[in-house]
């Protein structure tokens, strides 16, 4: 089947539409889904960013939608090798990733990473969601389809509609905050 020709569609049905081409209410009830659930490591997370998980999780879910955690904490060695593969741009040994404590990849549950071709802006309804979770929460978030992609600097990070971090992550890294200690309970960075 050909994939359709988005350009001509009406600005105003854009966000309708991916909502519905992400629908999947059957999916939310089948065993895989629930399975999906509990695949990311949370052990070590920062509670905002377990609780933002799991509220964009069931705030998809209202909508049909089956959005799964795919990533929140990595070791060092998962973020070594994410690092050597090119799926981020934070080497570990300065003890400094998102995802050691304060990030989750949030994905559809039966499209994955899904291609801006097949269902545009569906990312973009996803990154709203986020948004609106994190205002709900009173919590700041950042979210990777906001960066530009060029990944000049930091500030302009390499686009990746997965990704959702604390804005402060790095703070939070280095000293931790009155939820999240650097030390965890042994007082050393996990390796």
């Amino acid at each position: 089947m050909p994939t359709p020709d988005y350009r001509n569609i009406d600005p105003a049905t854009v966000y309708p539409r991916a909502l519905q081409a992400m629908r999947n209410p059957g999916f939310l009830k089948s065993p895989r889904y629930q399975e999906q659930q509990t695949r990311a490591n949370r052990v070590g997370a920062h509670p905002h960013i377990l609780e933002f998980s799991d509220k964009l999780v069931k705030r998809g879910a209202a909508l049909g939608i089956p959005l799964f955690a795919h990533c929140i904490v990595r070791t060092f060695d998962e973020q070594a090798a994410a690092f050597v593969l090119g799926h981020s741009k934070d080497h570990p040994d300065d003890g400094l990733w998102p995802h050691r404590c304060a990030a989750v990849d949030i994905i559809h549950g039966t499209l994955g990473w899904m291609d801006q071709p097949n269902i545009p802006h569906a990312w973009d309804v996803i990154g709203h969601l986020g948004h609106e979770v994190a205002r709900s929460m009173d919590i700041k978030i950042t979210w990777g389809g906001d960066w530009d992609g060029d990944g000049d600097t930091m500030d302009n990070r390499l686009y990746d509609p997965a990704h959702f971090e604390l804005s402060n992550w790095r703070q939070i890294a280095i000293s931790g905050d009155k939820y999240w200690s650097p030390h965890g309970a042994s007082g050393t960075v996990e390796r």
